[in-house]
């Protein structure tokens, strides 16, 4: 099967952008010829990467994918106009060069943001390719949460238009996925002409699997260190996990490491200092892929938060697969399916969201923990994940989904 992937984030960026190259990956080693239209690289700096440079396309070849690279305005700071930019220009461009795709079977759409559904929508149109979602987060409910909009008015309007282009991109659509049992709920009631299904995120198992912490540790030597590593956001809500190293008991080893980088950053390290915790606070800064393994193994824990809002229960952020991928435990401040997640294979601890409390509670216990109990919690989520959330499970469902489409359109 020839399949065409539109995704504004791949490779080499970090951070969200390894789950796309990861499904293109995993679909090409089963046999399918695999091509990927998508931005230049420019996350999280929010300028194109060095060894790029924006033009008005750029055709490479990367671990046997074919890429098309389209322009955009980079942009991953908190400026709503120039994020929106950012995603809209894409969204343009992708259409405008979507013709590159005209010869494929079926285009997978890995949709964040939603606007990238445009260029699959047109594709449809003009050369008859059925196209299939794999949502990875709710809209309007990313951009209305987000608050980067601010005026009410301004707010609803966004708001009212996105549904309509979505009801649209929805109906259209010949398969839909979405990365948690709660989320395809929520998406059977908006219309798509198939009941949606569960095909949770995987990582790149290449790089993400048991490693040994490293000779030379990266991490402050004297403390057990929890972890976070990713988007350092307003909506992970890490000030609350802040907040609770100064509420750890006295004497308490324990610290915070930040792994990564965002527009939230500043504040925390601002945080730390206001409540004189700064020597339990380290930022590690952003770090290539393959030192994650090993990073993460110098960790007690890895930390998973995210902000307590409705939108983020039907989600199960790609951190927790990459924390079980690595047999790390975790400790989980996020509601809903990733909670329930953690809980089912007893692969961690869960938390509250935005709980300092308990989050100090959960960082205590997880530090105090026997390391033969922590390994414990670390080897059943290895299990899991290889069981459930791996690609071979999720490759499979994916092209089982694309498999249906090209039969539909060719009846």
């Amino acid at each position: 099967m020839k399949i065409g992937m539109i995704s504004q984030w791949y490779e080499p960026e970090t951070g969200s952008a390894a789950h796309p190259t990861a499904i293109a990956e995993a679909l090409a080693a089963r046999g399918h010829e695999v091509r990927v239209l998508t931005g230049f690289p420019s996350y999280p700096q929010g300028r194109v990467h060095s060894g790029y440079s924006m033009r008005p396309r750029q055709v490479e070849e990367r671990d046997g994918v074919l890429l098309c690279r389209v322009p955009d305005v980079p942009s991953h700071d908190d400026n709503a106009i120039r994020r929106a930019l950012s995603l809209t220009s894409f969204a343009a461009s992708a259409t405008t060069q979507v013709s590159w795709l005209r010869h494929v079977d079926a285009s997978l759409v890995y949709l964040t943001p939603a606007t990238v559904g445009a260029a699959a929508m047109t594709l449809r149109r003009l050369a008859g390719v059925p196209y299939v979602l794999y949502v990875q987060d709710l809209w309007p409910e990313t951009v209305t949460a987000s608050g980067f909009i601010g005026n009410a008015k301004a707010t609803r309007m966004v708001e009212s238009g996105l549904n309509r282009y979505l009801r649209r991109l929805y109906r259209g659509a010949s398969g839909v996925a979405a990365i948690s049992p709660t989320m395809a709920a929520t998406l059977a009631d908006r219309g798509p002409r198939s009941v949606p299904v569960a095909v949770p995120n995987w990582i790149d198992e290449g790089v993400f699997a048991p490693a040994p912490a490293p000779v030379e540790p990266a991490l402050p030597p004297g403390r057990t260190w929890i972890m976070y590593a990713g988007g350092i956001g307003e909506v992970q809500a890490l000030q609350h996990a802040v907040r609770a190293l100064a509420l750890l008991p006295e004497g308490s080893d324990v610290g915070l490491a930040l792994v990564g980088d965002g527009t939230a950053r500043l504040g925390l390290r601002r945080l730390a200092e206001e409540l004189q915790v700064t020597d339990r606070f380290f930022e590690a800064g952003p770090q290539p892929m393959e030192r994650m393994p090993a990073l993460m193994a110098e960790a007690a824990a890895q930390l998973i938060s995210l902000r307590d809002l409705p939108l983020f229960r039907g989600t199960i952020p790609s951190k927790v697969q990459a924390s079980m991928a690595c047999a790390a435990p975790v400790i989980c401040a996020v509601a809903g399916d990733a909670a329930e997640l953690v809980e089912r294979t007893e692969s961690g601890l869960v938390v509250p969201p935005e709980d300092p409390v308990a989050l100090a509670k959960a960082f205590h216990t997880m530090a105090t923990m026997d390391p033969g109990q922590r390994r414990a919690l670390g080897e059943r989520g290895r299990r899991a994940y290889v069981s459930e959330l791996g690609a071979t499970a999720g490759a499979t469902r994916l092209e089982e989904l694309l498999s249906a489409a090209v039969a539909g359109a060719s009846r």
